[in-house]
């Protein structure tokens, strides 16, 4: 992982949505590319600068997930990594139940055994 990695949870690549607005903003809509417990990067091709507060909907797998949050990275004409500031109890169920669905998928992919629900999956 290079030195300026600072992230501490794993991320999974996940397809969806992500409406971003800023207080005030109609807002706008973005291509989910991949998410954690901790944040997600989303595809625009014009995205916030650094340090900016927004509320965020996420839109992924029949899943709707909503919170507070901080842009930590925007690169232009790329996108912009959001750092997940507040996130209630319910969405954050639904975030836990997301990332399960997409480790299991990925251990799928590899083959692994993942212990989910209590019991071993060999996938």
């Amino acid at each position: 992982m290079p030195q300026d990695e600072k992230r501490i949870a794993t991320r999974y690549q996940c397809d969806g949505g992500v409406e971003i607005k800023q207080s005030g903003t109609h807002g706008f809509w973005g291509t989910l590319c991949d998410i954690s417990s901790g944040g997600c990067y989303v595809q625009t091709f014009d995205p916030l600068p650094i340090g900016i507060t927004v509320s965020f909907r996420i839109q992924a797998r029949g899943r709707e997930i909503r919170g507070d949050g901080t842009i930590q990275a925007s690169h232009p004409g790329v996108g912009m990594g959001l750092f997940f500031a507040a996130i209630d109890d319910q969405q954050r169920e639904s975030l836990k139940d997301l990332l399960a669905d997409l480790k299991a998928e990925k251990a799928q992919q590899s083959g692994e055994v993942i212990v989910r629900d209590n019991k071993a999956h060999n996938w």
